[in-house]
């Protein structure tokens, strides 16, 4: 796929993997369209060193309404979105803590932000990539309580279960693109050095630059990617639990029901 004279969209753009890879794809693409939570006045050194055009845009996903609103803007700065990124995110928290919407607050800054934006997105959309995590594999979906609350919790199981979501949501959505003008797949770009990993997991990993690669070369990567999973740039095959029919229905339903408050349903079509 050539990003030349292409629009991209990578959201957590400004710190790990996602300022890594904003610097790879930077002045290779017609127009590339950033996202983070700092308001742009505090990143404008990093953008000024950018090249090409960019536009920065900035919303914390702990607020539903502030997803949509990024949806907005993009849709007011883009008439497409070739490539969408899907890679904000955050670590599951020592304890369990809801965002501004009453909502468990790893859930929904690293799922339901993906569910909003593409939804918000979809009829502009080409390619979207969807920034999971290997964790995804062992983790398991407790649909009837998504957030948690039942009893639990851990750092590491709510961080696994939002990225089991992202690639169970990401094989439901490319059953329903055609695979030629639009697509869908997800990734895990790597064990990268981050403050997330070392909060979790007490880990080193690689630098941001080698997840950065591996999601340029799976972003860029030639023919249908329709539903695929890669580990790394290598096409793999995800948790069983995210190719079930039956699984992707009851999860989307949930996530409507959770994203109700704000008018958007990824269920309709």
């Amino acid at each position: 796929m050539d990003l030349r004279d292409r629009t991209v969209v990578l959201t957590g753009a400004t710190e790990g993997i996602g300022r890594a890879t904003a610097v790879r794809l930077a002045g290779r693409v017609g127009h590339l369209v950033l996202h983070g939570l700092e308001p742009r006045a505090e990143v404008l050194g990093f953008l000024a060193g950018l090249g090409g055009d960019v536009t920065y845009l900035s919303a914390d996903f702990g607020h539903l309404d502030q997803i949509a609103g990024l949806a907005e803007s993009i849709r007011g700065t883009a008439d497409r979105v070739d490539l969408l990124v899907n890679n904000a995110g955050r670590p599951g928290a020592r304890r369990r803590a809801d965002s501004a919407d009453g909502i468990e607050a790893t859930l929904q800054t690293n799922y339901l932000s993906t569910v909003v934006l593409t939804t918000a997105l979809r009829d502009r959309l080409g390619r979207v990539l969807n920034i999971a995590s290997a964790t995804h594999l062992s983790a398991r979906l407790r649909l009837a309580d998504l957030g948690l609350a039942a009893g639990g919790y851990s750092a590491v199981g709510a961080y696994a279960q939002s990225k089991l979501a992202i690639v169970t949501y990401t094989c439901w959505l490319a059953g329903r693109l055609d695979g030629r003008t639009a697509e869908a797949a997800s990734m895990h770009p790597g064990v990268i050095r981050s403050r997330l990993l070392a909060g979790m997991f007490s880990i080193e990993g690689d630098p941001p630059e080698h997840g950065a690669d591996n999601i340029v070369r799976v972003a860029t990567r030639g023919g249908s990617i329709n539903g695929r999973y890669f580990d790394e740039t290598e096409p793999a095959r995800p948790n069983p639990t995210a190719e079930d029919a039956a699984t992707q229905r009851e999860l989307m339903n949930r996530t409507a029901t959770l994203l109700a408050p704000i008018g958007i349903d990824p269920t309709a079509r």
